[in-house]
């Protein structure tokens, strides 16, 4: 929650009433926040991605900081900073029917990436993961649609009519399917279409931050009831799709392995 607070901190757009422009936003946050959230300090590094790959130009600063992210943390910031995830926890959290998400389904994610990311924008000059990101729905263009703040500099409606088109009531399609699946199972989104989480999962196998099961593992489950990713962690231990959060550290059998040593039992 303190992540979430952090990177989206920036309450000066209260009294600008427009998008954070300053040199903070020259960053990316290894994790999916969008670039236009009124609070904003930093941008989204899929939102990067979609405007140089429009661009037909490499961008080899948010590709070498994605590279060094996963490199040494895997996709632990998903697991610690990303608010959207912040977000899909809570939401499970409120009572109803659980379901089990099949595995298969999170093979979607590098579709997601790679025809939403690159080809199609590479194509069509638009960043379409970012018209459609039920994230940035939520974060930002609901809360600037229903503000429809006037930019005191300029007197200019900074919402314009255009954004509550056709797109609009889609990516709220969109957001409102995936709030009910929130409920229903463990981090869908992370699981099935973050591409942020696709891009550092490549990096799961090589981190320098990993787990291992200790030989002394007794099978108490411990491990995989308290996964927000819901992984059997004893039989998918390195799996692509953990995010590190080290929920399964709490039954003492799972350990944290880095470059100096490891560590039982963190949490």
């Amino acid at each position: 929650m303190a992540s979430t607070v952090f990177t989206n901190s920036f309450v000066a757009s209260y009294a600008t009433k427009a998008v954070n422009t300053n040199s903070l936003k020259g960053i990316c946050v290894p994790v999916l926040n969008c670039y236009s959230c009124p609070s904003a300090l930093f941008s989204c590094p899929i939102g990067t991605l979609q405007h140089f790959s429009a661009m037909h130009v490499i961008p080899f600063y948010t590709l070498g900081l994605i590279g060094i992210v996963g490199t040494v943390l895997g996709r632990m910031p998903c697991g610690w900073i990303c608010p959207f995830g912040f977000v899909q926890d809570l939401m499970y959290k409120i009572p109803s029917r659980k379901y089990r998400l099949p595995q298969i389904y999170t093979y979607v994610k590098y579709l997601v990436l790679l025809l939403l990311v690159f080809i199609i924008p590479f194509k069509t000059g638009e960043p379409w993961f970012s018209k459609l990101c039920p994230a940035g729905t939520l974060s930002a263009h609901i809360p600037w649609t229903v503000w429809d703040p006037v930019n005191p500099a300029t007197g200019i409606h900074i919402v314009p009519d255009s954004a509550s088109g056709m797109e609009f009531y889609v990516s709220l399609l969109i957001l409102g399917i995936f709030l009910i699946w929130f409920v229903l199972s463990k981090r869908p989104f992370c699981r099935v279409a973050c591409p942020m989480g696709a891009l550092l999962s490549l990096f799961s196998r090589v981190s320098m931050v990993r787990l291992e099961v200790a030989p002394k593992c007794d099978g108490c489950a411990i491990c995989e009831t308290s996964c927000p990713m819901d992984l059997d962690v004893y039989k998918d231990i390195g799996s692509k799709d953990c995010i590190l959060c080290l929920e399964c550290t709490r039954c003492g059998h799972v350990r944290v392995m880095t470059p100096i040593g490891s560590t039982e039992g963190v949490r």
